[in-house]
């Protein structure tokens, strides 16, 4: 398939996820792909790349943020999608916050949608806006060392920016053995979660001002390094993996004190609960199985 990928390639300097988990994804699977990069795109007529290349899908992952990226082509887009003879399709990411102010007034630009929340569905279908799909977050394990769960070496770890809410969480937990990773590059992630027996996720988005869970593609870069996901509870989760047999949820510091001083007290189930995580992950979860399900979504609607 002939696809322009329409997204911000970079975030504050680094290569970002659209890159990582869309582009190489696609191209691993045999797409013919054309990035272009709303941060800064090598040609800047948007309308002259898509006559030019005359895709079957503009796969976009567009933000309404200026500020992250400047090139968005919102009236091209929408104009593609009037004249029906391009596909055009847009990957929201954070719906828990941005649904009422942003997701439900752009979705009509495009012929089809998808939803990193199995909630909203039906809030979208509600709205009047039935061309959604299940679009969750995935990983894609191209990317990581094979390394065997006898090669761990790291018993419990976090991977995150250390903002307000998260440095509170982890100053009540001091007396854990818990090593924390910052401002470490894509690469590092990747290689840490294989290194790691437990990987915490926390689930709040700190630019929400409700301060409300959300699916984070975390709980999915986890288990694809063969690590036993213990996250912070968020409803949906349990859509895409069982809890307590394949991950490990809380929803308080007490229950996850609680359940990282029993993980740690017994290796033997942690390690199964891993790699039963790790099955799950590998068989419904992997970037390629995941784009593959929602193309066929996409260009069926």
């Amino acid at each position: 398939m002939k696809i322009i990928l329409v997204t911000n390639k970079t975030y504050r300097g680094h290569l970002d996820g659209g890159w990582w988990y869309f582009y190489m994804p696609l191209l691993e699977m045999g797409h013919d792909v054309y990035f272009f990069d709303t941060v800064d795109p090598v040609e800047k007529d948007f309308k002259k790349v898509v006559e030019t290349l005359k895709p079957d899908l503009i796969f976009c992952m567009l933000t309404g943020d200026l500020n992250i990226a400047p090139w968005e082509p919102w009236d091209q887009i929408k104009q593609e999608t009037d004249s029906g003879r391009t596909r055009t399709f847009n990957w929201f990411c954070d719906d828990t916050w941005r649904y009422h102010s942003f997701s439900r007034k752009a979705c009509v630009y495009f012929n089809v949608c998808s939803t990193p929340e199995p909630d909203y569905v039906r809030r979208y279908e509600r709205a009047g806006y039935s061309n959604i799909v299940l679009g969750t977050w995935h990983s894609n394990i191209s990317l990581y060392p094979k390394l065997s769960y006898q090669d761990k070496d790291i018993e419990v770890s976090f991977i995150g920016a250390l903002n307000g809410l998260r440095k509170n969480f982890f100053e009540q937990h001091e007396d854990l053995p818990i090593d924390i990773f910052s401002n470490i590059s894509q690469e590092e992630m990747y290689l840490t979660h294989a290194r790691s027996k437990i990987a915490i996720n926390l689930s709040i988005n700190e630019n929400d001002p409700q301060k409300k869970t959300q699916m984070k593609q975390r709980m999915f870069e986890i288990p694809a390094g063969k690590a036993l996901l213990l996250t912070e509870h968020h409803p949906g989760i349990e859509h895409f993996f069982e809890i307590d047999k394949e991950i490990i949820t809380f929803k308080s510091n007490k229950e996850f004190e609680d359940k990282i001083k029993f993980l740690n007290s017994k290796p033997k189930i942690a390690e199964a609960i891993a790699l039963s995580g790790f099955k799950r992950y590998i068989t419904e979860h992997e970037s390629k199985i995941r784009l593959t399900k929602v193309l066929q979504q996409v260009m069926a609607l």
